[in-house]
């Protein structure tokens, strides 16, 4: 049962990174255009699809960071015990000579 919840959590952050990147973009595009028929111009869409794509990258690291936040503190525990496991077979070795 817990394989299954943990196929669906993927599926839906992959859901969820899909529509966080396609949303800014295709806004920022939709308005960009918007304004270059408003003033006759031709970079305004240009600059949309830079703010856009931006904007994706920063929800999409924003959403990873926490997806990622449990995995990271367990990893940097068992980082932190095998360091003081080290520290103490030294100073074991220390007081052995």
């Amino acid at each position: 049962m817990k394989s299954k919840s943990g196929v669906a959590k993927g599926l839906i952050m992959i859901s969820q990174i899909g529509i966080s990147m396609l949303v800014p973009i295709f806004l920022c595009v939709y308005v960009g255009r918007k304004l270059d028929d408003s003033f006759g111009t031709n970079y305004i869409t240009i600059i949309g699809i830079l703010l856009g794509i931006m904007a994706a990258f920063r929800n999409i690291y924003l959403m990873t960071k926490s997806f990622y936040a449990k995995d990271k503190a367990r990893e940097d525990a068992e980082l932190n015990y095998l360091d003081e496991m080290k520290k103490e077979r030294e100073n074991r070795r220390k007081e052995d000579r």
